[in-house]
């Protein structure tokens, strides 16, 4: 039996009491378990799962566990057994499936709603990247120039119709700096009078105007559909890197939540990494126990666990040693003082002192839980 595991295994249920933690894991081994059921039993713990790296979702209440997909990395988590949920269908999306594609595979208009509308980046991805400023700069390149002047430089009807659009808006913006600046003048006029005071010199102020124009334009912000044309559509979908950073907007009891973490469907588990309760040669190494801590009037209910047989100092007792231990009296020479629960190890095994006691053949104090109203 491994003491130096088990002192680790008490101190780190003593912190996370502390820390009034709801739920915490140890490695999984046959002791830890058999300990880890003791407490189960006596009152210090309310559940205990063997799973794999991740929180099963029997950890978590229903409903707790179907508005927060990313509480659990565990495959069963979201969507259990739901080859049709909404993620599901957003991930089909990200990889090339169509509209039409995810309707002949069966998924419902919600879900293929929802993921032509999440596989699209948003507004604000497309500013941070950069193509509101690539839309200012051609919009101003062409401000000025005619119908006959732009189909002459080569531009499409649905170009020019773009052009033609924002107009207005680059207008509106030249009036606002008029105002500003206190002139009569049209900014096209006063512009030219400072290029041409300046004697083709640019000074700040004269190079001011143009700064102006283009700090108003990002701050008023170009719409979805202009951003989206001049990303074009390969900048416009999102990928799985894009998902995993920004996250998704999930609907929420009638709320729209954004910025939710994506968990895409899970990969097979061919070796059952993540599978709930079950142990083979293959996932023997990454089972953990996952243990609920009770608490109750803000304190918690296992308050302090430490060792009392060391490996330096190994202390051993006999059953009516044990016996008068648990009857209130001490024990190897008062090294080992009666605690509202002990529990003894036997082999691989940890077993109730009270049962222990009447049990034959010595027997290793290894741990003593209090409860927290207990004085010390």
């Amino acid at each position: 039996m491994s003491l130096v595991n088990l002192a680790h295994v008490c101190s780190h249920l003593q912190n996370a009491s502390l820390a009034r933690l709801g739920l915490t894991s140890i490695p999984y081994s046959r002791l830890h378990l058999s300990l880890s059921l003791l407490l189960h039993k006596q009152g210090f713990l309310s559940q205990v799962k063997l799973a794999g790296p991740s929180p099963p979702a029997s950890c978590f209440p229903p409903g707790l566990r179907d508005h927060a997909p990313r509480i659990s990395g565990h495959p069963y988590a979201y969507g259990e057994g739901d080859a049709l949920s909404l993620e599901s269908a957003l991930q089909k999306a990200i990889n090339g499936v169509n509209e039409q594609g995810l309707r002949s595979e069966g998924f419902g208009e919600e879900a293929i709603h929802f993921a032509m509308q999440e596989r699209l980046k948003s507004k604000a991805q497309l500013e941070r990247e950069g193509w509101d400023e690539v839309a200012m700069e051609f919009l101003l390149r062409q401000d000025g120039k005619s119908r006959e002047q732009l189909e002459a430089d080569g531009m499409d009807a649905e170009m020019i119709a773009l052009i033609e659009q924002h107009r207005p808006m680059l207008e509106d913006a030249k009036r606002e700096i008029q105002k500003w600046h206190g002139d009569q003048q049209t900014f096209e006029t006063r512009e030219a009078d400072l290029a041409a005071q300046s004697l083709r010199r640019p000074t700040p102020y004269t190079t001011h105007l143009r700064s102006q124009l283009r700090s108003h334009l990002l701050r008023a912000g170009f719409p979805e559909e202009t951003l989206r044309y001049f990303a074009g559509p390969q900048n416009t979908l999102r990928t799985p890197r894009d998902l995993s950073r920004d996250g998704i907007t999930l609907n929420i009891n009638g709320l729209a939540v954004q910025n939710q973490p994506y968990s895409p469907p899970p990969p097979p588990d061919p070796w059952d990494l993540e599978t709930e309760g079950v142990v083979t040669q293959a996932n023997r190494a990454s089972r953990r126990l996952w243990l609920g801590l009770k608490y109750w009037d803000g304190q918690p209910v296992l308050k302090k666990a430490k060792m009392l047989s060391k490996p330096t100092k190994r202390i051993w007792l006999t059953s009516k040693e044990l016996g008068g231990l648990t009857r209130g009296y001490q024990a190897a020479k008062g090294e080992v003082k009666p605690a509202n629960r002990r529990f003894t190890g036997r082999g691989r095994f940890a077993v109730d002192s009270e049962v222990a006691q009447r049990k034959r053949g010595p027997a290793e104090d290894v741990y003593a839980p209090r409860h927290a109203d207990r004085k010390e």
